[in-house]
């Protein structure tokens, strides 16, 4: 009963959400118009009155699944069709008080449920859209879950070097400590400002027990969207390097540099392995990939699996150089 229900209300939403294009809309006109027409001319002619009774469910469908343009001339078109068909004539072929007051009632009327109608599918759109997003949320915390716990193995086997149960304890917890701080920056607001290089130190310091990842560059400050997305792009890479690239072997390195561009507001970052294993491309497309992919805060990531060690690049837009 329960998913029946989900069900119905995923394909009422998807009806209503659906962006429909100029062809459909006029189609969906015509089909709301012909319908009520039909039944109105089966029903009565026109000896009962209210000539636009049957069109009211259909200029409320329309306001639904339509574009408010085409309600409002669904409407004006459906108002034509009704009274001069079901009406005696047209609207003002002989003006009187009555008619007046009548065409204003008819006006309001349609207007408050073009108006209910709109509001109606602008809801629905919003409950689609962050459904959509926190269902995202929910796919990406699974998949780093799954990272940290394979993270964590990772450093147990191959981060400490101690020579007691104690210290091994010791250095363990410190890089632990580590990197819960590099997962809290992933909750600075979207709105935060980055700072290079203390937003590259802080994110990868967890992975860098041993100083194998060099960092070069000049201080700058990054654009307010981009703060986040460079973080879980340099995350992916740390972990990924960590797992199974350069930082998996004691030999390999990574150099992490960047620069602003001539323009003076291009940011380039960019990520080289070094005398790690042979570098394999993925076999199927995870969303660890899909984290380095061109996306709101980063205009261009390249990423390359050379054999010889991977490497990514990755451009900024809105950077600034900042004072020393």
């Amino acid at each position: 009963m329960r998913a029946d229900s989900a069900r119905r209300l995923v394909n009422l939403r998807a009806l209503i959400s659906h962006n429909r294009r100029a062809p459909e809309s006029l189609a969906w006109m015509t089909g709301l118009l012909l319908a009520p027409t039909a039944l109105r001319a089966a029903v009565d002619t026109s000896g009962l009155g209210l000539p636009f009774l049957t069109y009211w469910p259909c200029l409320l469908i329309a306001s639904l699944l339509l574009e408010v343009r085409y309600a409002i001339v669904f409407a004006f078109v459906a108002a034509i069709v009704s009274q001069r068909i079901f009406g005696g004539g047209a609207w003002f072929a002989v003006v009187t008080p009555v008619r007046v007051v009548y065409f204003m009632l008819f006006a309001l009327s349609a207007g408050l449920i073009v108006a209910m109608g709109a509001s109606l599918r602008c809801t629905m759109r919003e409950i689609g859209r962050v459904n959509d997003e926190q269902e995202n949320y929910n796919r990406e915390l699974r998949h780093r879950v799954r990272n940290m716990l394979n993270l964590i193995q990772a450093l147990a086997s191959r981060g400490p070097r101690a020579e007691s149960p104690l210290d091994f304890y010791k250095e363990f917890s410190l890089r632990l400590d580590g990197l819960a701080k590099a997962s809290d920056l992933l909750q600075i607001g979207a709105t935060t400002e980055g700072r290079l290089p203390d937003l590259a130190r802080d994110t990868v310091a967890p992975f860098d027990g041993e100083g194998r990842i060099r960092m070069s560059g000049e201080p700058c400050l990054l654009p307010a969207g981009s703060a986040i997305p460079l973080i879980m792009s340099l995350h992916e890479l740390a972990t990924n390097a960590i797992k199974h690239g350069a930082l998996s072997v004691p030999e390999g390195f990574v150099e992490l540099s960047w620069f602003i561009g001539p323009n003076g507001t291009t940011l380039f970052v960019l990520w080289t392995e070094r005398r790690g294993p042979r570098v394999e491309p993925p076999v199927r497309k995870g969303l660890g990939t899909r984290l380095l992919m061109p996306q709101p805060g980063i205009e261009a990531i390249e990423l390359n699996f050379d054999p010889a060690g991977l490497w990514c690049e990755m451009r900024l837009e809105g950077a600034r150089a900042a004072d020393r």
